[in-house]
């Protein structure tokens, strides 16, 4: 027979037995007491719905149904009825009108559903958010993984049909505001959230509590959330006050000058010192950041591709041409530099100069078309953009191969859709090029009419922006016949 242990001295059996007390700081600061029928009763009051969106599972398209006619619409419950307490999932807002702010916590805890499994950076913000009398009204938590979502009052917040209004902006920046302070999943939709209605038995449904009945006001919570976190307050712009309208324009002049002083010299000391800048880069060999597919082999190709990009936005920042040589030159070196680290045991392939002319045309183009000055994202790290892998299509073998092999079978569909995309495309080139030629032809006899005699083809140029071959073709189209030899020079 084992005799049971002896109590530890200066205690009894009683207190042995006794409950432990409640620990503030181990729950958050929140009431482990499960909601009741009554405080489920306040909430409906609270939220002045007589029905309800509700979701019986993740299923969430059983969540509508079908008309007669065909449409889809919301299966709404009554929020009396025992059929809502059998939803796991409801609807506790909409895009029109909203009564209470819910924010969905990411962080696991611990199994068991009670306020003591929460995360531990979880309850300390509910501590700060109650010292700040900001604490939730309802706290649901996950009995298996110990996340839980979150429900303040809020005083009512509407919106017209597309949804949209100041207020509902300001509800959009407190829950992020919120959310960033106790680590919330920012893909939440704030559309379905768990139900503090349901009264089923699944081993999965959120264990609610009940904290308080107080209602907030959204620009109050927001502003005290933003002083705990650190956060910037907004604040509106100030009107400026001016005596006339002068000293506005006069105002507004001075500081144009100001800033675009500051963008030459910003422009000027950016481009004395990007390069010098590059030595000290660790990640930089011999000027290049090396693009690895994995330890050991260079992505060769988009290493001196991206090379290239970078010097060419270098080039323009600096108010140099971006010239044929200086960007085949960029993207060899480039090259070389990605061989000599991770050949792999691969011969070197540098592209013919043919296709290193097209790379550099399309580098050019690139950066004449970019929205950015900036160069720096050119050469971070990480996969090339869709554009950039078309500039390095040009030099893909592979690619090229496959390409050849999808053309070569004319009666495939993927061929008969690309010769229909080449027609429309040449019918819309030549019906430009037709147009065109007219106006260019129009040019002259307009000049002709008005003047008494024809322009030359360089001021046809300079006006159409075209080459010389294209404005003889106009004129040879129209039959019209300029007279030979120098234009006389105007006194």
């Amino acid at each position: 027979m084992t005799l049971p242990k002896a109590d530890p001295p200066g205690t009894t059996r009683l207190a042995s037995l006794a409950p432990p007390l409640y620990d503030k700081r181990a729950c958050g600061g929140l009431d482990d007491t499960p909601a009741g029928v009554t405080d489920r009763d306040e909430l409906i009051a609270h939220l002045g719905r007589t029905t309800l969106h509700g979701c019986v599972n993740r299923d969430f398209t059983k969540s509508y149904r079908r008309t007669q006619d065909g449409r889809s619409v919301p299966r709404l419950y009554r929020v009396d009825s025992e059929a809502l307490g059998k939803c796991e999932y409801v609807m506790l807002t909409n895009k029109q009108r909203a009564t209470v702010l819910v924010v969905d916590i990411d962080q696991p805890g611990t199994p068991g559903g009670h306020p003591t499994n929460l995360a531990e950076d979880v309850r300390v913000a509910f501590l700060q958010l109650l010292d700040h009398n900001l604490g939730p009204a309802w706290v649901g938590i996950n009995p298996q993984s110990g996340k839980a979502q979150a429900i303040w009052l809020i005083d009512p917040v509407y919106a017209g049909e597309q949804g949209k209004s100041s207020p509902m902006s300001l509800l959009a920046a407190t829950s992020r505001a919120l959310g960033e302070l106790l680590d919330h999943d920012p893909h939440f939709a704030h559309r379905f959230s768990r139900s503090p209605f349901y009264t089923g038995d699944s081993p999965t449904a959120y264990r609610w509590y009940r904290q308080h009945g107080r209602v907030n006001r959204l620009g109050d919570m927001i502003r005290e959330v933003r002083a705990m976190s650190g956060q910037a307050q907004h604040e509106k712009n100030p009107r400026q006050q001016f005596s006339s309208g002068r000293e506005l324009i006069n105002a507004v002049r001075t500081r144009r000058e100001e800033a675009q002083t500051f963008k030459t010299i910003a422009d000027e000391v950016d481009g004395e010192i990007a390069g010098e800048l590059d030595q000290y880069d660790p990640e930089l060999i011999d000027g290049v950041r090396v693009l690895l597919i994995r330890q050991g082999r260079a992505a060769r190709d988009e290493t001196a591709f991206r090379h290239a990009l970078k010097t060419g936005h270098r080039l323009r920042k600096a108010g140099e041409r971006m010239t044929d040589t200086a960007l085949i030159d960029a993207y060899e070196h480039a090259y070389k530099v990605a061989q000599r680290v991770g050949a792999d045991g691969r011969d070197e392939e540098m592209p013919p100069l043919r296709d290193r002319q097209t790379m550099a045309r399309r580098v050019r183009g690139y950066v004449i078309a970019s929205k950015t000055n900036e160069y720096g994202n050119s050469s971070s790290p990480g996969r090339a953009t869709s554009s950039e892998r078309k500039a390095l299509s040009t030099m893909g073998r592979r690619g090229g191969k496959k390409a050849a092999e999808r053309w070569n079978n004319t009666d495939s569909e993927y061929a008969q859709n690309e010769r229909r995309k080449l027609e429309a495309a040449n019918k819309k080139r030549a019906l430009g090029g037709r147009v065109g030629a007219r106006q260019i032809a129009n040019f002259f006899d307009d000049h002709m009419f008005q003047t008494g005699n024809y322009p030359t083809i360089p001021q046809a140029m300079k006006e159409f922006g075209v080459s010389r071959p294209t404005v003889k073709r106009a004129l040879k189209k129209a039959g019209i016949t300029l007279p030979r030899g120098r234009p006389k020079a105007e006194k």
